[in-house]
């Protein structure tokens, strides 16, 4: 019997993880991916991380624990240089080499382990695992389920064939063959394949074109107060608010959650203020333009409609690629789980990121993922990973493993 089973692998089931490694609790993750990875599509150099390495997996929940991100920098005898750097920010990359070494420390993470089926006996829960490499299936027993999938690339239906922002790196130099690249998306992702795209594109002779829905490009809040939604003082209002009132309040949280770093967007008009007039003639930045359809043929026909003028027209272009955001990926087990479901596909979760089921009892399903309308502008934020963590291990234990700051702001929301 397991205290909690874990399904999936990625930086938040990894954070729960280290954190229950020095407790008494039995735990045991499972995923189906050969070896731990996170965002490989992505890691453009020198892209960097929007929380500090302080928001490392462990740090805000147990400073002295093995698996602190400045323990990282020691073991591979970095920390001095790091001291001398000076920055709160660290690279994409090296927060990813940072995860894959506590990967390599913890013995409750199982690799090449897909999990087909749980099935509630009224006490815990059995859960089906098969072997990617052999086949064989094994049950395992817990008394808790966490749920933490994550998310899959979300890409509207009416574009054919296009490549998600995720899959950038992995196509990187046959984008570098066409005649005309266009980027779709506002965002963070955006931004960074824009920049990564224009430096190459002063040898390469491409054009390069950016398309965004919105008016301007939103800059990520940095504001001391206002980053202090994300915080437990925070997320504890937030879960209380009635369903419509959390529908409403996603929307006010663009700039928290996909707004793009002062420092990307510094660095991408540098690098137009200094491209000679020639340069300048192969880029186009547009904006309000509302992407209908993604045409595949010839190189593709994008429709767009003008969200101010309402004018429709058609562009045309050699690659797209969608900076289009993710979606929650529900297991197919949920379907026969008595979970309370809020709206069509978001679950209802109190504020200890445990999930509302119909009949109830002492064994619990636990998410890390599709918490938008439960759990607002933290639902996604690898910042809150910890105290996410920490809400659930307590709740799991019946007692505070992790003592979590209650008076952390100093913003009263309610």
């Amino acid at each position: 019997m397991y205290d909690i089973i874990g399904v999936g692998i990625g930086p938040m089931n990894l954070g729960l993880s280290a954190l229950a490694h020095p407790t008494e609790l039995k735990t045991a993750f499972f995923d189906e991916r050969q070896q731990f990875s996170w965002h490989p599509g992505m890691m453009i150099r020198d892209t960097m991380m929007q929380t500090s390495f302080i928001s490392d997996l462990v740090t805000l929940a147990d400073p002295t624990s093995t698996f602190t991100y400045l323990n990282f920098l020691h073991s591979e005898g970095r920390l001095h240089a790091f001291y001398f750097y000076e920055k709160l920010l660290i690279s994409r990359r090296e927060y990813n080499a940072y995860l894959t070494w506590v990967t390599k420390q913890l013995p409750d993470l199982h690799f090449h382990s897909r999990v087909v089926d749980v099935f509630d006996t009224g006490d815990s829960y059995e859960v089906v695992v098969e072997s990617t490499a052999s086949g064989e299936r094994t049950t395992y027993e817990t008394k808790h389920l966490v749920i933490g999938t994550g998310s899959v690339p979300s890409i509207p239906d009416s574009f054919e064939d296009v490549l998600h922002n995720t899959e950038y790196l992995t196509n990187k130099q046959e984008l570098l063959k066409q005649d005309r690249i266009t980027i779709i998306g506002s965002g963070q992702s955006a931004a960074e394949i824009f920049l990564d795209l224009l430096v190459e594109q002063k040898t390469a002779a491409f054009e390069l074109e950016w398309i965004a829905r919105s008016t301007l490009f939103e800059t990520l809040e940095t504001g001391k107060l206002g980053e202090e939604i994300f915080s437990p003082n925070y997320i504890e209002y937030f879960n209380r608010l009635p369903l419509e009132v959390r529908k409403d309040s996603v929307s006010d949280f663009a700039r928290s959650q996909n707004g793009i770093s002062p420092e990307t967007l510094q660095t991408i008009y540098e690098q137009l203020y200094n491209l000679d007039p020639e340069q300048q003639e192969r880029i186009k930045i547009r904006t309000n333009l509302e992407v209908d359809a993604v045409r595949r043929g010839d190189g593709y026909d994008i429709e767009v409609t003008h969200t101010q003028l309402g004018d429709r027209r058609v562009l045309h272009t050699d690659a797209v690629i969608a900076a289009t955001g993710f979606k929650p990926s529900l297991p197919s087990f949920t379907q026969h789980l008595d979970i309370v479901f809020e709206t069509d596909t978001g679950w209802k979760v109190n504020d200890a990121y445990r999930i509302e089921r119909k009949k109830g009892g002492s064994h619990h399903l636990y998410a890390t993922a599709n918490l938008e309308l439960s759990h607002g502008p933290a639902a996604d934020n690898l910042g809150m990973s910890v105290s996410r963590n920490q809400a659930i291990l307590n709740d799991v234990a019946q007692k505070e493993l992790y003592p979590i700051e209650r008076r952390s702001t100093f913003t009263i929301f309610d």
